[in-house]
């Protein structure tokens, strides 16, 4: 059965009739009105005649969102030297070591001391020996001496699970063979900080502090702060 019709007939002003493309139904040619969509930042003219009940709101998800320009960059910027400020310890050199986990070796160089253990470069879990370490190569041509260090444990945590763990502050010219500059054992205790002086003064490429683990246990280490001769700690 064909469809009604909806349009109206005037004999002192005729009106085309015109076919709505969705429903079907007769209505006057000015009653239907072309179908938009969003199409990226433009509504497209989807070339569909429709009367009103057919007529659809176009769909907001099919628009681009334009994103407003970023503010105009003030002129001779001061940024806040919150790292050198706060702690002057440099990322001079390149992260080493086997201490990967949860925060990876950056953690333990990121100026930040105080931070939980989910944060702090970790052994998970921590091999058998003394085989966990982070540490820095300063470069080719760069050696350094230490003059101090320090160790810290995350704010909630110990090094080493709830047992005490070795410890050695080391040098190398290859990363393969180590000189032991200092040692001791961690209290195991939380938020502890351990910071000692070498008693080598013998310039290295390579530095590292070394934990003893128990192959169970996670080790966790929250900052390596390096104090070189001549130069701002490291």
């Amino acid at each position: 059965m064909r469809p009604h019709g909806h349009f109206k007939v005037d004999s002192r002003r005729p009106i085309a009739r015109a076919v709505c493309d969705r429903c079907g139904f007769v209505y006057n040619r000015t009653d239907l009105k072309f179908q938009y969509q969003w199409s990226g930042a433009l509504l497209q003219n989807l070339r569909l005649l429709v009367c009103q009940r057919c007529m659809d709101v176009p769909q907001e998800q099919l628009r681009t969102i334009i994103l407003p320009a970023d503010p105009v960059p003030i002129s001779n910027p001061r940024i806040e030297q919150t790292g050198p400020d706060n702690n002057p310890y440099s990322s001079l050199g390149t992260n080493i070591g086997t201490m990967t986990n949860y925060g990876g070796l950056a953690a333990a160089f990121d100026y930040n001391i105080n931070k939980p253990l989910q944060f702090c470069a970790a052994a998970f879990p921590s091999a058998a020996g003394l085989t966990n370490w982070v540490g820095k190569y300063w470069g080719t041509s760069n050696s350094q001496i230490v003059t101090s260090y320090s160790l810290y444990a995350p704010n909630n945590s110990t090094f080493l699970g709830s047992t005490t763990s070795v410890y050695e502050f080391q040098g190398s010219d290859d990363a393969s063979t180590w000189t032991t500059l200092d040692s001791g054992t961690t209290a195991g205790t939380v938020a502890e900080v351990i910071t000692a002086s070498p008693t080598s003064t013998t310039n290295y490429y390579y530095h590292r502090a070394i934990f003893t683990g128990d192959g169970v246990s996670v080790l966790y280490l929250a900052q390596l702060l390096i104090d070189v001769q001549g130069t701002s700690p490291q």
